[in-house]
């Protein structure tokens, strides 16, 4: 499967991509991506400290998907997120399609890689509830 985002897939984020969270605003993502609603996620979140990460697990994660209108914004979220397709041993993010729990749809989401050692869960999925 190509890890290549093109203009007109969907993509869900869940925490600082989210629209009022930093990221979001530092990337104009108000441009490169088209708001389609809020969504949940499968999977369980997990508070890295400073950021959140979601794993594979039975819980559901609240996210907002978007459309993406400016692929191009696509590498530099990338390094964002620490997802680097090429060296996958630096990254501590994967980007996968995931289907999304309320849906048919399929979306383009960050999943964290690494260890839940100094994690702690985030029960209610939701990063804005932490």
């Amino acid at each position: 499967m190509s890890d290549t985002v093109r203009a007109g897939d969907a993509i869900a984020v869940y925490g600082l991509l989210r629209a009022g969270e930093s990221g979001f605003a530092r990337f104009g993502l108000a441009d490169a991506f088209k708001p389609l609603g809020p969504c949940l996620i499968p999977g369980d979140l997990w508070d890295m400290g400073k950021f959140p990460g979601l794993v594979a697990g039975t819980g559901e994660v609240v996210g907002e998907l978007f459309e993406v209108v400016d692929p191009s914004v696509m590498p530099r979220l990338d390094a964002f997120e620490d997802y680097w397709p090429n060296d996958p041993d630096r990254s501590r993010y994967d980007r996968v399609k995931v289907k999304l729990v309320e849906s048919d749809r399929s979306a383009w989401v960050y999943v964290w890689r690494l260890g839940l050692d100094d994690a702690t869960q985030i029960v209610s999925g939701d990063w804005f509830e932490r």
